[in-house]
């Protein structure tokens, strides 16, 4: 009829109850999930305690639940607030990407890339892909932090991670194997030790050796060799560390041997300081390491730039090896 106003959108009404459901106040709740405390939280975020802490009890007035347990070791999220933290990974997610869109649409290579890794990726691999890419496009921020192998696939499928290089394993349907190469597992030793003019080594041939041993990086159970599971859960290791940083300094020292791909060791291996063998374990010697992503998000176009890097790298590697 004339004069009638049109009807409001759909989503109106939520906006209208839940106003304070914006991208400031998501972020305000993610970090407290992340920090365990408004003060910390508050600190991550540049502002004032008093802010975070306005927001946290506005959204749970409007939402007329609890989001977090007040407890003496921290702030812990509430049932509800788990289910709050799973949409605000999935809407701050969509906004990035959202944002990255616009950018690509305007020609503006720019937008922010979220990976995770395995520790020894960090330490040559990746840095070079990233400062070549880097230099090209300028406008492009990251996020690259080390994880476990089995702990990547939790942060693609979790959105709280765009691409993930980890052990080729049986993964969720939510994570996309985009390509791998053979990356088998072997030892690692000073060119002087004992053993460094094998061209194969059985698990058998440390009995007498100093081992070493990074923590928690075993790679996915079912890709390894029974032998090696049994050699590593009954050796006693000289050395344990999740620094690879330092059992690079360990092995050069010649205090011990550990075990590696060659990923972590490229320039000291090519320069001759140190020595790279293969174990004699079928399985080990087909592990490959995997370039994923999540398959139920579409990426933003600068997360598919640096996947386009990746893949061709990793095809490098295949041709080198």
């Amino acid at each position: 009829m004339p004069g009638r106003r049109p009807a409001p959108p759909a989503f109106a009404g939520e906006a209208a109850r839940h106003p304070n459901l914006h991208a400031a106040a998501l972020r305000y709740l993610k970090q407290i999930a992340l920090r365990g405390s408004v003060r910390k939280a508050a600190q991550a975020l540049n502002v004032a305690p008093s802010a975070v802490n306005r927001q946290l009890l506005k959204v749970e007035q409007d939402l007329g639940v609890k989001l977090f347990d007040r407890l003496p070791d921290g702030m812990r999220p509430t049932p509800a607030g788990e289910v709050m933290l799973r949409h605000i990974g999935d809407t701050l997610s969509d906004y990035d990407r959202l944002l990255g869109e616009i950018d690509g649409l305007r020609g503006i290579r720019s937008g922010h890339v979220r990976i995770v890794a395995l520790d020894s990726l960090l330490v040559d691999f990746l840095p070079r892909v990233l400062d070549d890419f880097s230099r090209r496009y300028p406008a492009i921020t990251f996020s690259v932090l080390a994880m476990a192998p089995a702990a990547v696939f939790n942060e693609i499928i979790s959105a709280q991670a765009d691409i993930g290089l980890t052990f080729v394993a049986p993964a969720s349907p939510a994570v996309r194997l985009v390509t791998s190469v053979r990356m088998p597992l072997g030892a690692v030793m000073s060119p002087q030790h004992r053993l460094a003019r094998r061209k194969r080594l059985d698990f058998s041939d440390f009995e007498d050796t100093p081992v070493l041993m990074q923590h928690g990086t075993l790679p996915v159970v079912p890709f390894i060799d029974d032998d090696f599971a049994a050699f590593r859960a009954t050796m006693q290791p000289r050395f344990v560390s999740n620094s690879i940083e330092l059992l690079r300094h360990i092995i050069r020292a010649e205090l011990g041997v550990a075990f590696f791909t060659r990923l972590g060791f490229l320039r000291e291996i090519a320069a001759g300081d140190l020595v790279w063998i293969p174990l004699a374990s079928p399985r080990l010697e087909q592990l490959r390491l995997g370039l994923f992503t999540p398959s139920l998000r579409t990426l933003a176009p600068a997360t598919s730039m640096v996947v386009s890097e990746l893949t061709e790298r990793f095809a490098q590697l295949e041709r080198d090896a």
